[in-house]
């Protein structure tokens, strides 16, 4: 009989709990070698803990504990030794151990969070805990909480661009949306889209009411709160504006793999291609780069939007080595 067969819910529980034979922490931890187990572990020790709230995690202590030890066999007895001396609650902290010793790629990151990513040319859309819903562009990533993400302060961090539909609660959890530029996001309730890249960030609010939490130009924090229709900008190195449209749903054409160009210059086509495809542009001479198109196109690859762009323009083009070449 396998490991796979061996453990389910029922025993995995009873090791939450602290009342696990050494026999089956001993095939848990087998079992956990398998990558594609590691989820379902988390899934369950997420559902065990909203279940048993009286028990109050500490996994900042166990990690330090773990990340002390030299090796994974100190690691192993140090927890054993730990589960008896504390109990049960610890004993969670002994399996997340496990979880390290057979995924090294794992760090204190990755077992508190959970990290969520696309490729280039991949959209995603992706469920929270607590029923937001989050559609992720191309070459983007989303982390939050593995345990209690439902029941305390809802965060999520982004790298990329997201397009956010948040459910509000009935004990009114705020949900914050972080950025690496130390741009916080928080509403209650709305639907909103967050661009976080290596230019700017961008905050395009189609419904409810958010609050901007940023570090202006003079470094000072200021916060400014949003209504249906503003446009928050922030240019990285300085540079903050604010504007309102009327259309917000064309801020979010690209969940269909559309790309909607006004008057858009081809060198700034070129950091979009770069964002969305992961290729560079290389244009002939600042005039052609300085080139501007208008209309909608449809493009689930980097070569159907220079193909459509260069039919327009009627100019040419090679792709090598990702990096594309627009020429006359």
């Amino acid at each position: 009989m396998t490991n796979e067969n061996v453990i389910n819910k029922a025993i995995l529980v009873n090791h939450f709990s602290g009342n696990a034979t050494p026999l089956q922490r001993k095939l848990i931890e087998e079992w956990l070698a398998e990558p594609d187990n590691i989820e379902y572990y988390y899934e369950c020790l997420n559902e065990w803990e909203n279940n048993n709230a009286q028990f109050i995690a500490n996994d900042t202590l166990a990690l330090k504990k773990v990340i002390a030890t030299k090796n994974k066999e100190e690691k192993i007895k140090q927890s054993e030794s730990t589960i008896r001396m504390f109990g049960r609650r610890f004993a969670v902290a002994a399996t997340i151990l496990l979880v390290v010793g057979v995924s090294l790629f794992l760090g204190k990151d990755a077992i508190i969070y959970k990290s969520i990513e696309t490729t280039f040319g991949e959209i995603k859309q992706v469920t929270l805990p607590d029923g937001s819903i989050v559609t992720l562009n191309a070459n983007s990533e989303i982390r939050f909480s593995r345990f209690n993400f439902s029941t305390k302060t809802r965060e999520v961090m982004l790298n990329g661009e997201a397009d956010f539909s948040v459910v509000h609660t009935k004990s009114n959890q705020k949900f914050i949306v972080k950025t690496d530029n130390n741009l916080h996001v928080t509403v209650l309730g709305t639907q909103f889209s967050v661009y976080a890249r290596n230019t700017n960030d961008r905050v395009v609010l189609r419904k409810g009411k958010v609050e901007l939490d940023y570090v202006s130009d003079d470094k000072r924090s200021k916060q400014l709160i949003l209504r249906p229709g503003d446009v928050f900008t922030q240019k990285i190195g300085g540079g903050e504006t604010l504007a309102h449209i009327t259309d917000t749903e064309k801020e979010v054409i690209w969940k269909t793999h559309d790309f909607l160009f006004e008057s858009t210059s081809l060198s700034e086509i070129a950091t979009m291609l770069k964002d969305n495809f992961g290729i560079n542009a290389r244009f002939q001479n600042q005039a052609l780069a300085s080139r501007k198109i208008s209309g909608s196109f449809h493009a689930e690859k980097a070569e159907e939007l220079v193909d459509a762009i260069s039919q327009l323009l009627d100019i040419n083009y090679k792709i090598r080595n990702n990096v594309v070449y627009f020429y006359e």
